[in-house]
């Protein structure tokens, strides 16, 4: 049975939340401590204790860094920068070799520290794949852990424009970030899971401070995670960052979809906490348990194979477009990756005719519709919505037959099956052969009825 690992990131994500939300699965925090210490690293007490916030259950994960003392110590200074966790760190540096960093630190925690290091000291990607591998944790952690190192080390050398060898990190790299993404592919493995899932990622807004300055909300790593994954982030009312680049870069190297749960049965739910009070529960929820077959009790998964997602629904009202803009403006709208467009006659005030626009589409393209909608045609206003679509599982498949190769999609449900030849195909072959539409698709239905 497959076992699926769901990530409810209603208040962003960190990495010592997600530590903490898969402790609370179940799993002994002295287990967790004694695989660490396999890293053969110091410098680091971890604290892990039950508690609770907003009268609900959880598990809360501290790191606390104490100074090493086999450091150099060199040209001293300090900044602060404050996170989805509202901490104070303090680092010292040799400031004439300054490490690239994560301007979104990853820890829940608040402490206040020097950690003196020079460029030797500082670790760079390759470095932290060395203690990891040197280590005697098991492989799948290994692996698991370093791909998440990989995507922050990738992120943060597209944005400081540096190549993986030159980015030395002083943030992602700390030991306290070390122990949270060990930590969390640590109880992966512990787990068994085969599959993460997650929610639409929630943030923060408006910008934080770092020692480079005001930073906006998505910070930079954690935007430029998001190009190019199948992650999607929205902004909420929080002021202030809630994912950082640490607990985006978990779920970009782990979740292989995101959007609603998916068909599971549920066995447990766990709760890690964040620091920051955000004026509500401030958590990060997991959910574990096993694949559900796609089937109601009533049929077995070969009779019925039926799917739900979410999607949003965009409408605007017009009454003074001429019908060349739709047209283009449809055609825009279905290149640009709207899954379906239509207009439908109404009366508007006045009673004057108009057409009632209709745009779906998935919710991370709301704002790319939006803009099409508001570029191409008279529309001064959109309302939208959030809803539920059912669907028949479909394949498509291409056939030859007596008139040429065609694309044939079937769907179904129960004992009935469907099938729908792909027009642009049905249309070249009526051209090729200069037979009506309706005959190609005659002909086609008598094929697929001998043949199917």
């Amino acid at each position: 049975m497959e076992r699926i690992l769901y990530f409810d990131c209603f208040s962003g994500i960190s990495g010592d939340m997600t530590l903490g939300a898969l402790i609370d699965l179940g799993i002994d925090p002295a287990y967790v401590k004694d695989e660490l210490k396999k890293l053969k690293i110091s410098g680091y007490d971890i604290e892990i204790k039950a508690t609770e916030q907003n009268a609900i259950h959880g598990t809360d994960v501290s790191v606390h860094l104490t100074l090493d003392e086999t450091l150099s110590t060199h040209h001293e200074h300090e900044h602060t920068h404050g996170d989805n966790d509202n901490h104070i760190h303090s680092h010292t540096h040799d400031h004439s070799h300054h490490s690239t960093h994560a301007c979104a630190h990853e820890q829940s925690h608040e402490h206040s520290h020097e950690q003196i290091h020079s460029h030797a000291n500082a670790r760079n990607l390759y470095d932290i794949i060395q203690i990891i591998d040197q280590s005697s944790i098991k492989t799948k952690a290994k692996e698991q852990a370093i791909a998440i190192f990989t995507e922050i080390a990738k992120a943060e050398a597209a944005v400081h424009g540096k190549s993986l060898k030159e980015v030395h990190f002083h943030e992602v790299g700390a030991t306290d970030s070390i122990v949270d993404i060990v930590g969390t592919a640590i109880c992966m493995e512990y787990l068994k899971i085969d599959r993460v899932c997650c929610s639409v990622i929630q943030d923060g807004h408006g910008f934080i401070e770092c020692q480079h300055g005001l930073l906006p909300v998505p910070v930079p790593a954690v935007s430029q995670m998001l190009a190019g994954s199948i992650l999607s982030l929205i902004s909420g009312d929080t002021q202030g960052e809630l994912v950082t680049p640490t607990g985006f870069g978990i779920l970009k190297a782990s979740a292989s979809s995101c959007g609603k749960m998916p068909n599971m049965k549920v066995e447990q739910v766990g709760y890690g906490f964040g620091k920051k009070n955000t004026g509500k529960l401030n958590a990060l929820r997991v959910f574990l348990g096993s694949a559900l077959d796609d089937c109601t009790d009533s049929a077995s998964p070969s009779e019925r194979k039926e799917d739900t997602d979410s999607i949003i629904v965009i409408e605007t009202s017009l009454d003074d477009e001429t019908g060349e803009c739709l047209s283009y403006t449809m055609n825009l709208l279905f290149k640009s990756g709207a899954l379906d467009v239509y207009h439908t006659p109404i009366i508007m005030k006045k009673n004057r005719p108009g057409i009632l626009l209709t745009v779906l589409c998935r919710e991370e393209e709301l704002n790319k519709m939006a803009d099409i909608l508001f570029r191409e045609t008279s529309a001064i206003g959109l309302r939208y919505r959030r809803t539920e679509r059912l669907l028949l599982s479909r394949n498509t498949e291409k056939i030859d037959t007596d008139l040429g190769s065609v694309r044939i999609k079937e769907v179904a449900i129960d004992d009935l099956k469907k099938y729908k030849p792909e027009f642009d195909d049905c249309a070249a072959i009526a051209k090729k052969h200069n037979l009506p539409l309706r005959e190609v698709y005659r002909q086609l239905d008598l094929f697929l009825s001998k043949h199917r």
